[in-house]
């Protein structure tokens, strides 16, 4: 069975041989400047063993296998030849899993590898002002939302819920949030009330305003992320997961907005 290790030397491959030939071919190929493809693929699987290694209860021979290095002595000689101690040794004291690359691609824990910015993308104050305007919208639909009886918030419709739209919204922004900060996901409850819901919206949607205006500061809706671990990997930037929100591209704002009014709820549209 092919493990995590073998999907990105497959996809580095196919970007070598133009077989990739697309945006995420063409973002690798440019990402792999100053360093062989083997050392390339080589280098990322190692910095996510490391990342494994600081952060799961998985055993050392276990992340050896699975990222694919022939016995446990190969992965531990490389290990502390890149991360200058042995596996065993740097997980009582771990530093950072990134090891030196002149194309700066790095692994983005879990699965993926973010692939530095191709230019830089400036002039973001109106995208700030509609992550605001977004955020305050998102407030918006929860408040209105506590006019809707109970049975009505958890009513199935063609796309889903009331709440689970809501809920999505707010999970949208916690998610681009870690992605900046590159830390995980935490999913919510599926019955997380609407309380629990508006009190983690104070919390996220700051941070997201404060994200994409950090992006936009350093020129960074260029820089993209590849599953590339993963069987079938695809590629996304910072710009598209912001634009996407922004856009409501799901159509998660639209449901919530469609189930309010049919519950008789007048939800005025924010400025």
């Amino acid at each position: 069975m092919p493990t995590p290790a073998d999907h990105l030397r497959a996809l580095v491959d196919r970007a070598v041989r133009a077989e990739e030939d697309d945006e995420t071919g063409e973002r690798l190929r440019r990402a792999m400047a100053g360093e062989s493809p083997a050392r390339f693929t080589g280098r990322l699987v190692l910095e996510r063993a490391a990342h494994q290694v600081a952060t799961t209860d998985h055993t050392l021979r276990d992340i050896a296998t699975e990222s694919g290095f022939d016995g446990y002595d190969v992965f531990a000689r490389a290990f502390r030849r890149e991360l200058g101690a042995l596996p065993s040794q740097w997980r009582a004291d771990p530093t950072s899993h990134l090891i030196d690359a002149p194309g700066d691609a790095h692994v983005h824990p879990p699965d993926g590898v973010r692939l530095p910015a191709r230019w830089r993308i400036d002039s973001v104050d109106l995208v700030v002002e509609m992550a605001q305007r977004h955020v305050r919208v998102v407030a918006g639909l929860v408040e209105a939302a506590r006019q809707v009886p109970r049975p009505e918030l958890d009513r199935p419709a063609e796309d889903g819920t009331l709440r689970s739209a809501l809920t999505s919204a707010v999970g949208e922004l916690a998610a681009l949030i870690a992605l900046v900060r590159e830390t995980e996901v935490h999913a919510p409850a599926d019955d997380e009330s609407l309380t629990e819901l508006s009190d983690r919206l104070a919390r996220v949607g700051p941070d997201f305003v404060d994200s994409v205006a950090l992006l936009g500061a350093t020129g960074r809706f260029d820089e993209a992320f590849v599953d590339a671990f993963r069987p079938a990997p695809t590629a996304t930037s910072y710009g598209t997961r912001v634009t996407r929100t922004l856009t409501d591209a799901d159509g998660t704002l639209l449901l919530a907005r469609t189930r309010l009014r049919a519950c008789g709820v007048d939800w005025p549209v924010p400025a």
